[in-house]
């Protein structure tokens, strides 16, 4: 995804992601995707269950720390589900940081279909899985977690992370979470937001600026497809340099 995508806080439609945050203050917050676990690659749901990293994704979340170890980051948060927490450890040891922990950051509570295939649940009950995928947020599986009780713990996510100082904020959480608070953070329509690519150990950067937040680089994973981990963040090369 390229270029920017601006939203007006104070002039937001029905059904668009609303944050609660003071945005008088100049951040740049980058929303990063955990890295790869043995479930990504074998294509099932993970949810809330506690998956670790593999070893590709252990190397991923180095690559991800390279990278952003020339950005100087303030603060580092984190979903307490340790594939998001191992990466986010990476991260902030480069800036000599401890990631927070916020619990309202863990993945989407996928119920009963945690641990299956996506691609067999797609063939084996093909009804329910086009209900869920034409609308995700909105037609959880049975028993999951809803739109709303999404929206709300990230927004009390979002006050909490805008809530201090910090003004160059890493955030690391879920595909699932990445989407829900392009919603939440951004104004993304939710009912849309799932067809947006969130691939492993991928950055996306946003402004937030006198009451507006920008999208200024989205999906950005060119350190985990071998392109130089210390190339500096689109865009962001204030007179050149990102420090």
């Amino acid at each position: 995804m390229g270029g920017d995508r601006s939203v007006d806080f104070g002039r937001r439609g029905a059904g668009e992601g609303r944050c609660v945050a003071e945005l008088s203050v100049f951040r740049r917050v980058v929303l990063v995707r955990h890295g790869q676990t043995e479930w990504n690659e074998a294509r099932r749901f993970q949810g809330k269950t506690d998956i670790s990293l593999s070893d590709v994704g252990r190397r991923q979340a180095q690559a991800l720390a390279e990278r952003l170890s020339f950005w100087r980051a303030e603060a580092v948060y984190s979903s307490p589900l340790s594939r998001a927490l191992d990466t986010a450890r990476a991260v902030a040891e480069r800036h000599g940081l401890v990631p927070a922990v916020l619990e309202e950051l863990h993945e989407v509570d996928f119920a009963g279909w945690e641990g299956l295939s996506i691609p067999g649940l797609k063939e084996e009950r093909r009804e329910d899985f086009a209900r869920w995928r034409a609308d995700p947020f909105f037609n959880p599986p049975p028993g999951a977690e809803g739109w709303e009780d999404i929206r709300l713990r990230l927004e009390r996510a979002v006050g909490k992370i805008l809530g201090g100082p910090e003004t160059r904020i890493v955030v690391v959480s879920h595909g699932g979470v990445m989407r829900a608070l392009y919603a939440v953070l951004v104004g993304f329509d939710p009912h849309q937001v799932w067809n947006m690519d969130v691939t492993n150990c991928a950055m996306t950067g946003v402004e937030l600026r006198n009451g507006r937040a920008c999208i200024r680089f989205a999906n950005d994973d060119l350190h985990v497809r071998g392109g130089r981990a210390g190339r500096t963040l689109p865009v962001w090369d204030e007179v050149g340099s990102l420090v």
